[in-house]
């Protein structure tokens, strides 16, 4: 079976021609309406499938002139569409288009959408049962016993309930991301302002303790905790302020040595921790594209983690490598520390969620967080497999742009 494809992006023509012809089928291309045509009319096409915004002649002209041809009447015409406007698909029943294929459905939508086309041509040429028509849908034959208007009723109030819907959820996705934007303007905010008076707080407990005279060991008791509460209320407040960061931080794609930034943040762990020594393995060579700096901060997060809960094991070790699960790469940072319970695992990258006491490790809580924030915002995934008190392996994936 021959196959006319008609786009004028050469890219996109020929990673159609790659899937059609990976699929058995035989392609030719075809760079605009009017070349089309002329191939058309030569004969041995059995489907066109064409982009529908070019310079010139439009896909509806193409299929339209097409249509109106007695000897390429009969060819099934697919089109390529984002399906942005609604009208799309009015433009579409005017033209006499078989079908639409919506851009970035992938490669097996593509192939099938065109078999599904093709067999139902074969199904109405072979004719129908009574006055059924006979229709390929999703792998089965239904036999069809409402009139040509029916179905176009049908299909219309099907497709305004669909556009209706899509309206909706566009609107409601909108309304989130403004939210979130409120949200993390204001998280900054109360997190910024909230660092003078906690610095005051600090300084004049400071001050009470090295100055005043006839405070007792209860009352430097009582400071020591003052002193220590405000700590960790301005490690708090660092971390809030850095998830506000990554989430409107710009992304600055680009492939980088993954190696060489974890071997980078550990020689810091290493600095401020030099009596925790751990057997480290990072797996030579790994590479990736995403943001190199924002890429960091997951390791920062996930090896900081990994020093942290080894440090009551009698030989810790912490490695980072890659490994491929379903033609995916995934990169991950394993240890053999504390570990946790999977039934608790769902709380893991909640905000000051902690699935240890803060006496046994201490913590914020808002890394693991920002961690996901952050491959999320390349695409990913992140999650952990762990068992207590046998280590933990986070996992997490930075697609390439366009993958």
């Amino acid at each position: 079976m021959r196959i006319l494809v008609v786009d004028d992006s050469r890219t996109q023509a020929e990673a159609a021609r790659s899937t059609l012809e990976s699929a058995g089928f035989l392609v030719e291309l075809a760079a605009s309406g009017e070349e089309a045509l002329e191939r058309l009319a030569r004969g041995g096409v059995d489907v066109v499938v064409s982009d529908v915004l070019m310079p010139g002649m439009t896909g509806y002209e193409l299929c339209q002139a097409a249509k109106a041809a007695p000897a390429t009447g009969g060819i099934p015409v697919v089109l390529l569409t984002s399906l942005d406007d609604p009208h799309e698909v009015i433009r579409a029943l005017e033209c006499g288009a078989d079908g639409f294929i919506t851009k970035g459905s992938g490669a097996d939508h593509l192939v099938d959408r065109v078999r599904t086309v093709v067999e139902n041509r074969r199904l109405r040429a072979s004719g129908g049962t009574g006055s059924s028509t006979r229709v390929h849908f999703l792998g089965r034959t239904f036999a069809i016993q409402s009139g040509s208007e029916q179905i176009l009723d049908l299909l219309v109030s099907t497709f305004e309930d669909t556009v209706r819907k899509q309206q909706e959820l566009v609107t409601s996705q909108q309304q989130l991301r403004e939210a979130n934007r409120e949200l993390e303007t204001f998280s900054y905010a109360v997190a910024h302002d909230l660092g003078a008076p906690l610095r005051a707080i600090n300084a004049w407990t400071h001050a009470i303790v090295s100055e005043a005279t006839g405070l007792d060991a209860a009352g430097r008791q009582s400071a020591d905790r003052i002193l220590e509460a405000t700590q960790r209320m301005a490690q708090i407040i660092e971390d809030l302020l850095r998830l506000s960061r990554v989430a409107k931080a710009a992304l600055n794609r680009g492939e980088f040595d993954l190696s060489a930034i974890a071997r980078l943040v550990v020689a810091n762990l290493t600095a401020f921790h030099p009596d925790h020594r751990v057997e480290l393995v990072i797996q030579p060579g790994l590479r990736c594209h995403g943001d190199r700096a924002l890429i960091q901060v997951v390791l920062e997060n996930l090896l900081g983690n990994a020093w942290k809960f080894t440090r009551k094991q009698p030989q810790p070790r912490v490695e980072v490598g890659a490994e491929t699960r379903g033609g995916v790469r995934v990169f991950f940072v394993r240890d053999n520390g504390a570990g946790f319970d999977m039934d608790r695992a769902h709380r893991l990258f909640l905000p000051f969620e902690r699935l240890h006491s803060e006496a046994e490790f201490k913590g914020t809580g808002v890394g693991l967080t920002t961690a996901r924030r952050v491959v999320e915002r390349h695409g990913g995934r992140i999650w952990a497999e762990a068992a207590a008190g046998r280590g933990a392996t986070f996992f997490f994936t930075v697609p390439a742009p366009g993958s």
